[in-house]
């Protein structure tokens, strides 16, 4: 080492002293982590290659498209899905290969030590990033005898001399990875404050809450708060001492989510095989009875069609029309009971005529699913395909029976071998009580049954506390708890890994879906319908903020079930939400059997939880501020609320154990709790002004509470 001076003379003094530096330097802690950092970014190992894998992509190297690309490139580079921190990659070295280069993300991977006819395993992690990751294969060496060609014949020889002259890799796709370390991409405090609102509504009276978070190929949060079953038959609360806990492992009646997470995937697994299409018709895979069955029945609001036209309509439909809700059908035609009426599509009491045209039974077993498929056959549509779209059950319900056709499997046992074993779920299942499962092992639902005690006269059904058994009264009591439009029990867990896959088609070392065929079901049915994708819901131009939050992207889709549960994905950030409740484990309303207490609370409102944790994944320089001020609107509504509800009944709401009131207490209560360790003079004033909204009167407690919590 030498250094030159100013007049150009070695200086052989100023080199020596540069030298020791360096040694001394070496030594140090700041140059012997230069050197740990300097260790391989691949790891190498010999290694066959699994078997019976299927891969996010198989490529050949040279001449990846197998004719030479005008644009040249291609040939060499190829773009893969992954995520930071995980990922290996499979290579296969030809017998004819004497050398070659590899490069992912333009770091070199050392293939000195790869020997021609080997197989190899190199894990990536390292230098794996979210999102596009590109792999480059290139300087392809082979044996002098052995030659490759872009104009290769198709005959045998050349076809193992093209093989032996190659270099392949295979690419798996993304798995879930537990959070290990590292900053979080949510920031803590904005989980925390989803955390104290579901926490503070579960001690004002809601029942149960499970919450899991994913991004960028990891899960970066789980929680579960609540209990099992919160309340008697008669909506009395429970003591403290007869409670049990809900888990991480509490499985939840999914409810209308069966569609997205069961159906919907079973369509788009089917035709990713090819065995299916959107455009087959209905009556092709269901039989021509599916149209020649239908009856007559004057729907109130109908079309006024005639039953040949009517037939007409059915027999043209298609895969497509049902899975959008645009087929037609109405809403929920109530084959298990009786005593609906055919012509309103409403509930009737007990005993009046006319009855249900479409009665099937109500037995909850196989007999009684055969006759309901029957009653589908007849049943007439409510308007013309393609008209608009309104959502029903019938249509998925059909879904689950083409998907059963085709396969010649249950639904339920096509899911489980097709999609749960496959992914290690351990806790989703049809039917959990007859699958091993106990009531422990559910969150449970509705206090009385279907009846709510009696209140619904039109149907005597189920009247002890479901748990265990699906809520839904099609999916019980016409279908026998297996559905493709409600009955899947699942962890927001194992949800996650569901709708990882949906990312890009696949998981690990299985691929479940072409990504064109999930590009066709997330994308808008068109300009007019932008909040319905293709058995999901869309964000669209922030038409499903209720559900994702305004602050999810364009493309975001998901859906939601009756019983309190919600699953979204954002492709643009790579994020996945399964937030489960059981908010119907509450009393309802005795002026109203159809509302539920649990229903007023925060926590039953999803849309909440994405609006925080997207406010979390900003990066601005005046978050606290921000969020404290956000809370305070957020007591400012619920009290907005509370007035809403006296415009109701035009009376004032005077009862403090009202569940609004309950839940504008709730959330103010943590408002004033953050607002007081904030410490800050603005804090304070915002906490005096919620107090405020208090009524003397009615909130004459409440009150005393405040004022004790700001001292």
């Amino acid at each position: 080492m030498m250094f030159i001076t100013k007049n150009g003379r070695k200086t052989k003094r100023l080199a020596a002293l540069a030298l020791s530096l360096t040694l001394l330097f070496a030594q140090t802690p700041i140059f012997a982590q230069k050197a740990k950092d300097k260790e391989p970014l691949f790891k190498i190992e010999e290694s066959a290659l699994p078997e019976n894998a299927q891969w996010q992509a198989e490529l050949s190297f040279p001449d990846r498209f197998g004719e030479v690309e005008d644009t040249l490139a291609p040939n060499s580079l190829y773009a893969f899905d992954f995520f930071e921190g995980q990922g290996r990659i499979f290579i296969q070295v030809g017998r004819d290969v004497k050398a070659f280069s590899l490069f992912v993300n333009q770091e070199r991977v050392d293939t000195s030590t790869m020997a021609a006819g080997k197989s190899y395993k190199i894990d990536i992690s390292k230098a794996a990033r979210n999102g596009k990751n590109i792999l480059q294969a290139a300087d392809i060496h082979v044996a002098a005898a052995a030659s490759w060609s872009v104009n290769n014949s198709d005959s045998d020889a050349a076809s193992q001399s093209a093989i032996s002259s190659t270099v392949k890799v295979y690419v798996p796709y993304p798995v879930l990875l537990e959070e290990g370390g590292g900053q979080s991409e949510i920031d803590s405090d904005a989980l925390d404050l989803v955390s104290q609102i579901i926490q503070s509504d579960i001690e004002h009276g809601f029942p149960c809450v499970q919450l899991a978070i994913a991004k960028n190929g990891r899960i970066l949060y789980k929680n579960s708060w609540g209990f099992i079953n919160s309340y008697d038959m008669d909506g009395n609360p429970l003591p403290q001492n007869e409670r049990v806990k809900i888990t991480d492992d509490t499985m939840f009646d999914i409810a209308s989510c069966t569609k997205a997470l069961a159906a919907n995937m079973a369509i788009e697994f089917l035709i990713s095989q090819k065995k299916l299409s959107l455009d087959t018709k209905i009556a092709d895979v269901l039989g021509d009875d599916f149209y020649k069955k239908t009856i007559n029945i004057k729907y109130k609001n109908g079309s006024g069609a005639s039953l040949g036209q009517n037939k007409k309509w059915k027999a043209a439909l298609t895969v497509r029309d049902v899975a959008c809700h645009t087929a037609g059908f109405p809403a929920g035609p109530a084959y298990y009971n009786k005593n609906f009426n055919s012509t309103t599509q409403g509930r009737e009491k007990e005993n009046q005529i006319p009855k249900n045209k479409l009665y099937a039974g109500c037995g909850a077993d196989q007999e009684t699913r055969a006759k309901t498929f029957e009653a589908i056959c007849k049943t007439p549509l409510l308007y013309e395909p393609g008209k608009r779209v309104l959502y029903s059950d019938a249509d998925y319900m059909i879904l689950g029976f083409v998907v059963e056709q085709i396969t010649g499997e249950s639904l339920d046992d096509f899911c489980k071998k097709t999609f749960w074993e496959p992914l290690g779920l351990k806790r989703t299942a049809f039917n959990p009580l007859q699958n091993g499962f106990s009531k422990s092992d559910c969150a449970a639902t509705e206090l009385r049954g279907n009846t709510r005690g009696g209140t619904l006269l039109d149907f005597a059904g189920r009247s002890d506390t479901i748990q265990g058994e699906v809520h839904d009264e099609t999916a019980y009591y016409s279908m026998a708890g297996v559905s493709g439009h409600a009955g899947l029990f699942t962890t927001a867990s194992d949800a996650l890994k569901l709708l990882s896959t949906l990312f890009y088609g696949g998981y690990g070392q299985n691929k479940f879906f072409d990504k064109d065929v999930l590009d066709s079901f997330f994308s808008p049915q068109d300009s007019g319908r932008a909040n319905w994708a293709i058995g999901w819901y869309h964000q669209g131009d922030d038409r499903r903020s209720w559900n994702f939050s305004q602050s999810a992207s364009r493309a975001t889709v998901g859906h939601n079930g009756w019983t309190g549960t919600l699953v979204m994905l954002d492709p643009e950030e790579k994020l996945a939400l399964a937030y489960f409740t059981s908010k119907r484990n509450t009393p309802y309303r005795e002026e109203n059997a159809y509302e539920f207490e649990g229903s007023y609370f925060t926590a039953a409102a999803p849309g909440f939880v994405p609006a925080l944790l997207y406010e979390g994944m900003e990066k601005g320089s005046d978050k606290k501020n921000a969020r404290l001020l956000l809370l305070a609107d957020m007591v400012r509504d619920k009290f907005r609320l509370v007035e809403a509800e006296q415009l109701k009944s035009g009376e004032p709401v005077t009862d403090s154990a009202h569940p609004i009131v309950r839940a504008a207490y709730s959330i103010l209560e943590v408002f004033v709790r953050r607002a007081k360790a904030d410490g800050s003079n603005q804090a304070a004033q915002l906490a005096n002004e919620a107090a405020t909204l208090l009524d003397p009167t009615r909130d004459a407690a409440e009150i005393e509470k405040i004022k004790e919590m700001l001292k």
